[in-house]
């Protein structure tokens, strides 16, 4: 498949998901797969979006919803494989699950790591 040149202000064409550099380099992190730090990546960019909706806990801590399905569809992964990846940033103290029951979505705390 040939791919066409991007030209003039066609580059700023895409919306980008960020992952911190330090997830990518600091010894800290180096046990993390490259999947579950993509992982990290997504929810700090549903983020903006806990941000916007307001949703925030009694303590005012910002929490995400993403649900198993949206994360294995975002990553053209099996639930098993999303569930193992967000697994290991749970372990890892990146991420707080609020288990709510009755179908509902979990609630996702993302922490910040810089500042622990």
């Amino acid at each position: 498949m040939a791919f066409r040149y991007f030209y003039g202000k066609e580059a700023d064409q895409y919306s980008f998901i960020r992952i911190p550099k330090l997830l990518l380099t600091g010894k800290d992190f180096s046990s993390l797969s490259i999947m579950a730090k993509m992982l990290y990546g997504l929810l700090l960019d549903r983020m903006g979006m806990a941000s916007k909706n307001k949703w925030l806990d009694r303590e005012n801590r910002v929490y995400v919803i993403y649900p198993i399905a949206e994360i294995q569809q975002d990553m053209c992964i099996s639930r098993k494989k999303a569930m193992e990846i967000l697994s290991e940033l749970e372990e890892k103290g990146l991420v707080e699950k609020q288990i709510r029951g009755s179908g509902l979505p979990n609630l996702l705390y993302i922490k910040q790591f810089t500042a622990a």
